[in-house]
Order: C-alpha cells, then structure tokens, then sequence
C-alpha cells in the first residue's frame, strides 16, 4: 500500500474540515486519522472501506488507486476465489490480517465473540 497516497486521498477528502470532526465522520480516533495522513499506519480493512465510501469510490477503486493497479486488472469480486485475486496483491502481513479479520468477520456472523489473547 502506497501510504503517501492514501495520505494524500484522505487529506483531499477531508477538505477543511478539521481532523477530529473528519475521524468522528469515519468513526475513528483523531489520532488514529493523523497517523493515516502522516503516513505512519495503515488502516485495517474496514476502515479503508469507511474511507472508500467518503471519497466515493468503491474499495476495489481505493485499493487500485493506492497500489498504482490497473482498476480493469481487479476482478469484481462474486465469489472467493475472486477475492484471492486481490489477496494476492497483498504483502504477506497484509494477507494475515485479512485472515484474521475474515475469521473475526465469520465469528460475528456466527454470533460468536472471539478474544484477543
């Protein structure tokens, strides 16, 4: 993930509003938004799905923006093997993350409340 484009797209999003007023907008600490425009982390999943919706574009459109991929190179995801395409695309950390929160995800579906250790 190119975080000095993410930066950049969440700071043209923002536009004047101030950063607490914008990371309320998304739900998230101020901290955590400056931390996304300083470049110094990366936001999980569903906050980059949070942030594609307020810059409205699509996810699959906010990721091929930030990894500089081809938007007709992304599958339109329909079933889990499209998704894997994408996956793919991820560094290794990422991939484990994504593991992790398809589990969390299932988890919640399931009703089921999963500890962190």
């Amino acid at each position: 993930m190119d975080r000095k484009k993410l930066a950049a797209i969440i700071r043209e999003t923002r536009a004047d509003r101030s950063q607490g007023k914008f990371a309320r907008d998304l739900g998230v600490n101020p901290g955590t938004l400056r931390n996304w425009e300083l470049g110094s982390s990366d936001p999980d999943l569903d906050n980059l799905k949070t942030i594609a919706d307020a810059t409205g574009r699509n996810l699959l459109q906010l990721i091929a923006e930030i990894t500089g991929e081809e938007l007709e190179a992304l599958p339109d995801p329909k079933k889990a093997e499209d998704v894997m395409a994408i996956a793919r695309l991820l560094n290794k950390t990422e991939q484990f993350r994504l593991i992790q929160l398809l589990v969390d995800q299932m988890g919640i579906h399931a009703g089921i409340e999963l500890e962190e250790d």
